[in-house]
């Protein structure tokens, strides 16, 4: 069960990762902003915990889930001032969710699971 949610979470977050990358190359922004500096902003942030998340460390994994809480932020803030139903915000707010869902959940399955082989 611990490792579903942590793959759970991996997924989430390569989905999030696409989302961004989807969403400033093919998506509608205006011509006068660079995409190549739209594309720092967005990803430089998610590949601080990639090595710490592919290796299962809670810590990563605790720490991402503030990290996902910005994402989320913004993904609200681009649905609601979009003026119909808008696909990546819509996107980022669900890979934000469950990046922070199973990344919580992993964190008190693995801490149980930890403290029950110790007490063997």
């Amino acid at each position: 069960m611990v490792d579903f949610f942590k793959h759970l979470a991996l997924a989430s977050y390569f989905g999030l990762m696409i989302t961004l990358i989807c969403w400033i190359t093919l998506g509608e922004h205006s011509e006068n902003y660079p995409t190549a500096a739209f594309l720092l902003i967005a990803l430089v942030p998610l590949l601080f915990p990639l090595r710490g998340l592919l290796h299962g460390r809670p810590y990563t994994h605790a720490w991402t889930t503030f990290l996902m809480l910005l994402y989320f932020s913004h993904g609200i803030g681009e649905f609601y001032s979009a003026e119909g139903f808008s696909l990546y915000p819509s996107l980022e707010i669900l890979f934000s969710f469950i990046m922070f869902a199973s990344s919580i959940t992993y964190i008190k399955l693995n801490a149980r699971m930890n403290t029950n082989s110790q007490n063997q």
